[in-house]
């Protein structure tokens, strides 16, 4: 698990105060600052899995999905 995927897990129990077991990835988008890619397995049969990119830095993609995570 890397940084960005630890500090998403942390937002999601800070949020909902519930620990996020499903699978979850995210991924750097080139080289330098061009974005993440964060993909969440939900383990629903109609949506299996949630992505969200943005092309930001690392601290300003955390607050987004922070906001995604709260608007959802």
């Amino acid at each position: 698990m890397n940084n960005m995927e630890k500090a998403i897990l942390d937002i999601i129990v800070n949020k909902y105060k519930h620990k996020y077991v499903a699978g979850i990835e995210v991924v750097k988008l080139g080289e330098g600052p061009t974005g993440y890619k964060l993909t969440l397995d939900l383990g629903n049969p109609d949506v299996k899995t949630l992505q969200i990119s943005a092309d930001l830095n690392a601290e300003d993609f955390l607050k987004f999905i922070e906001q995604e995570i709260i608007s959802r």
